[in-house]
């Protein structure tokens, strides 16, 4: 009150004025002294906010992808949506149910680059956990697609950590699809461990019911000399892998992200056992990986995988697959009855 009244002309502070003065004075005051109280708080918790900030993304490794550009568009207001205060300090409680997961996600899809790198730090040491939960796996799914590259890398590092946990995650109904987005979105620099010792489980991954699509992505995301690897891995082992439910697929993808040349090596591979193509023709999925087959072939190579088909054909109508190969075949463009004729 004093300091308040201080501040005022002496004119308004004389008792010739009369009571009603000074009651405004007085009331003035308190109103100030009230309106100023109430603001320190949010004052003090905003500096508060400001300085955890800074001092934790100075820590950060990232910092080195950080750019004038993003500074200007990030520091344009200090507030994070309304979200990011119940979720900051309890991202690794709130992941492991479905609900939580939820909010974790729309907090960092709404938060300022800044603020996602404050969420995404508490899930430093929990990944496999994480990877492994059928809620916070999609946390770590929505981490990979929208942070920087660079922040993304000690997830692969906790997977590599231990021998064998590579395979077994690629083998996991929720820790593949992680895999998978690792592949699709990570640098070879960060992943090149990871995709060797998947490719040394290539066979095995490939027959699996989860790790069948961890070969697929690899065989559309990885360098040029890592599919002609898996490639190269997978002729080596057709027999197995062309007799799975599972492993046909990878056949298919394979055929279609193969090069022409490679595609005609990968066929031959399949004629090698003179029954593997009838058993793929008897598999669910196998139809597009016999049509893409003879497809690849030359001429009278294709005209001698036909005549094996025509002459299983009782074998193959005694299935719906096989029939519907059947039918494939004959709206395909490739003439059974002439391919016969060609041997």
């Amino acid at each position: 009150m004093a300091a308040f009244s201080s501040a005022l002309p002496p004119c308004m502070l004389n008792d010739s004025d009369g009571p009603s003065v000074c009651r405004v004075v007085s009331v003035a005051a308190s109103q100030a002294d009230r309106s100023i109280s109430e603001k320190l708080p949010e004052i003090s918790r905003r500096l508060s906010r400001s300085s955890t900030r800074l001092g934790s993304w100075a820590k950060q490794s990232s910092l080195s992808t950080w750019s004038a550009a993003d500074e200007d568009s990030e520091w344009e207001t200090l507030d994070s949506p309304r979200d990011f205060g119940s979720v900051v300090g309890r991202v690794q409680v709130l992941s492991h149910s479905r609900d939580g997961s939820l909010q974790v996600r729309d907090a960092l899809d709404q938060a300022p680059l800044m603020d996602r790198m404050l969420l995404v730090q508490e899930m430093h040491g929990h990944t496999l956990r994480a990877m492994r939960c059928p809620h916070a796996n999609h946390v770590l799914q929505k981490i990979i697609s929208i942070m920087p590259q660079a922040s993304l890398q000690f997830i692969v590092d906790e997977i590599m950590q231990y021998k064998g946990m590579a395979r077994k995650m690629a083998m996991h109904e929720y820790s593949s699809s992680i895999i998978k987005k690792l592949l699709e979105r990570c640098e070879e620099s960060q992943v090149g461990r990871l995709i060797e010792v998947l490719l040394q489980d290539t066979p095995a991954l490939s027959c699996h019911a989860y790790g069948n699509f961890v070969i697929q992505h690899l065989l559309r995301f990885g360098t040029a000399q890592q599919q002609y690897r898996c490639l190269r891995a997978i002729e080596q082992n057709m027999g197995r892998i062309a007799r799975s439910e599972f492993g046909v697929c990878v056949v298919t993808t394979a055929m279609k992200h193969a090069s022409s040349h490679d595609r005609v090596w990968t066929a031959r591979a399949v004629l090698v056992d003179p029954r593997l193509l009838l058993q793929m023709a008897q598999l669910q999925d196998g139809g597009k990986a016999v049509l893409l087959v003879l497809s690849s072939l030359p001429e009278q190579e294709c005209a001698q995988a036909c005549r094996r088909l025509v002459e299983a054909a009782d074998e193959l109508h005694a299935s719906e697959c096989g029939k519907q190969i059947m039918a494939d075949l004959e709206a395909s463009g490739l003439d059974i009855v002439d391919a016969m004729g060609k041997c």
